[in-house]
């Protein structure tokens, strides 16, 4: 909410990003994990690109072909879009599986070449439409039906429902 967009937005973001990752900055996709034998786990994958064992191009491509696998918080899968975030992380010095620069590269994202889910992100006014945007268009999973749907949507809810802090109050619903 801090980055501008409204409550439902935030929590409709941070319900699709807990359907892709569990909101785990480290998470390789599972079927990753499975096409590499369990050769490696969230944590131990993460510490060998940030080592170097996984190179750039590996780490686009994890089985040295043309697959691609999801990583981080968003799942970020093809070439291109996973290549933005290891090129963020390396000139920054800090890990593939960093949460606050995975953060700022999502927004980064929408912001630039996503800018009509950002739009809604920013003036959304249920949960459920600014899910809907954020699922078909940024993380845009082969199933976007409409148990899909209602499923995040109703996942971001219980972001909005948690109690709020003497701090933020109803303050944070304007942001």
């Amino acid at each position: 909410m801090a980055a501008g967009c409204t409550v439902y937005g935030a929590c409709a973001a941070m319900g699709n990003i807990y359907a892709e990752s569990r909101a785990n900055p480290r998470n390789l996709e599972n079927l990753c994990e499975k096409k590499l034998n369990y050769k490696y786990t969230d944590d131990t994958y993460t510490e060998a690109v940030d080592s170097g064992k996984i190179t750039r191009a590996l780490f686009l491509h994890p089985l040295g072909d043309s697959r691609q696998y999801g990583y981080g918080f968003c799942q970020w899968t093809s070439a291109g879009r996973k290549a933005g975030l290891y090129d963020l992380v390396k000139s920054r010095g800090v890990s593939i599986g960093d949460a606050k620069t995975q953060t700022e590269y999502m927004l980064s994202e929408l912001k630039t070449s996503y800018k009509s889910v950002w739009k809604v992100l920013q003036t959304a006014t249920s949960v459920q439409e600014a899910s809907d945007i954020f699922l078909v268009k940024f993380e845009a999973p082969a199933n976007v039906g409409s148990a899909v749907k209602k499923t995040r949507a109703s996942t971001g809810a219980v972001f909005k429902d948690l109690p709020e802090s003497e701090e933020g109050g109803k303050q944070s619903e304007q942001n």
